[in-house]
């Protein structure tokens, strides 16, 4: 059971720094004109949803669900708002 929590503990943390990573590097490319920055920003939160899915898991909490809730009302909110409701 510890080798599961560890795993999902690795894949959280993956999850998180690759998120911030993709934002960053997305806002970097959209202040030098390559790409829009939403398309940077909304990846990087399907990475943050992804986390808190994974801390979901490894604690059941009410605390762990409302995080959850407000990050995926958060990346829809920014998907709308920057027009890229048509990506997949």
């Amino acid at each position: 059971m510890d080798l599961y929590r560890e795993a999902l503990e690795m894949l959280r943390l993956f999850a998180l720094g690759a998120g911030s990573a993709v934002i960053f590097i997305g806002i970097l490319r959209g202040v030098f004109g390559a790409r829009r920055i939403g398309e940077g920003v909304t990846l990087g939160l399907e990475f943050f949803v992804a986390a808190t899915i994974f801390n979901l898991v490894l604690e059941p909490t009410w605390t762990a669900v409302a995080t959850t809730a407000v990050t995926i009302v958060a990346r829809k909110l920014a998907t709308f708002s920057l027009g890229l409701s048509n990506l997949p």
